[in-house]
């Protein structure tokens, strides 16, 4: 029996982050079928859904501070918390006061695997997020216990500061293989000294519903006469923008009027889907899709569903393949649509989206959240209705290459601990 720890798990209330855990489950388990896999999650207390796939779930090894608390407390939660890692490394004592779970899954551990996701990155130009330093910490205290470590299918960068340069190429250094999800992280990898990552996209392009029977007519009413398209936005803070609020508004805006006219003019149903419900409220969907529904003319809203249940990721992949066409910010919604052979329109709110899409070669069916205006959002989503079939056809070409390289860091893990 091979013993895997995962690390670095957010929450499964965010549908992406969910399937991304899931599909490597899934995959680590395709090539290496006498596993047993724990999941080390920021937010345990969310996450029994790993459990139904026979996975354990435990805390961090390095907890993030309560956002509730001041600076220095929070400095303090923090200084605390490597403290206490570091000592355990050093002697393998595990803390009183913390469960043993995480500890002795660190230290029994075959391989240890930082998850997928976008969570590797720095903004500020003159210091390092707390985050960041959490997120490495976990990382690096697997490698401080000569464990094999592999990064799995991650969107890694940008680092502005030189301090997160310094601390990341320290870090990753250390580490046994590096996978990433697109070709702008090997860029920003190799402006840190890094300079051996593979590019294997998107784990979730290989999540499927095995196990679990997702009958649609049991979550949502879909009339198949009608051009159906599914739409999620999310409540983006624009982060280093001098006019944050400005550009939240004319990006609603803009997918309000797309809304619009896709009604008017196409006869469509609209659908605003949450794929993300919290754990926190502002990264609740259902508080953007209200933000859209105002906008809507009154004419139009009798022709858009507001969905507003808390899904699984495999009840939404499967919403998404009835749709016609998909609209999407949220850059698992629009995997999720994609993998379905469905036609989509990708807002970009980081470069990971641009990545996947130029990955797929569907670059221009992307928008820069930054810069998207109403004319041009609708222009691509008319441009997207007008060659649905050359679209489909093209997934149909280039969606099961990328589930192949998806499954390329489950095959070195079989590797490394064989």
């Amino acid at each position: 029996m091979k013993k895997i720890l995962i690390i670095n798990a957010h929450s499964s209330k965010n549908k992406g982050d969910a399937a991304i855990i899931i599909s490597m489950i899934q995959t680590i388990r395709k090539f290496v079928p006498n596993s047993e896999i724990t999941i080390s999650s920021r937010y345990p207390e969310d996450d029994s859904l790993y459990e139904e796939f026979g996975c354990k779930v435990v805390e961090q090894i390095t907890r993030f501070p309560s956002k509730n608390l001041s600076f220095i407390q929070r400095l303090t939660y923090l200084m605390n918390e490597l403290k206490t890692a570091n000592k355990f490394v050093k002697g393998l004592n595990i803390p009183s006061v913390r469960s043993n779970d995480i500890f002795k899954c660190y230290q029994e551990s075959d391989i240890i695997v930082s998850c997928g996701g976008g969570f590797l990155y720095s903004h500020p130009k003159y210091h390092i997020e707390a985050s960041l330093i959490m997120h490495l910490a976990q990382i690096y205290f697997a490698t401080k216990l000569n464990k094999k470590v592999i990064l799995y299918s991650q969107s890694i960068g940008p680092f502005r500061s030189t301090l997160s340069k310094r601390v990341a190429n320290f870090v990753f250094k250390k580490v046994s293989r590096i996978t990433i999800r697109e070709e702008l992280s090997r860029k920003f990898l190799e402006d840190i000294g890094i300079n051996n990552p593979i590019v294997v996209g998107d784990s979730a392009f290989t999540m499927n519903s095995s196990g679990y029977d997702v009958d649609v007519s049991n979550l949502v009413d879909i009339n198949y006469s009608k051009f159906n398209v599914g739409v999620t936005v999310r409540q983006w803070e624009f982060p280093g923008k001098e006019n944050p609020k400005e550009l939240y508004k004319r990006y609603i805006q803009s997918v309000a009027d797309t809304i619009n006219h896709l009604v008017k003019n196409k006869i469509a149903t609209v659908y605003l889907v949450p794929q993300v419900t919290g754990p926190t409220p502002i990264e609740d969907d259902r508080i953007s899709n209200k933000h859209v529904l105002d906008l809507l003319d009154n004419d139009v809203r009798n022709s858009v569903i507001v969905m507003s249940q808390d899904y699984r990721p495999e009840e939404l992949k499967a919403i998404y393949s009835k749709f016609n066409m998909f609209i999407g910010t949220r850059m698992h919604s629009n995997i999720f649509s994609l993998s379905s052979m469905v036609p989509t329109v990708a807002i970009a709110y980081e470069a990971k989206t641009t990545g996947i899409m130029k990955l797929l070669d569907l670059s221009k069916y992307v928008l820069d959240i930054n810069k998207i205006n109403s004319d041009d959002l609708v222009a691509t989503v008319e441009n997207c209705m007008n060659n649905t079939e050359i679209y489909r056809k093209h997934l149909n070409k280039h969606i099961p290459l990328m589930i192949e390289k998806a499954e390329e860091p489950a095959k070195l893990i079989k590797k490394m601990v064989n």
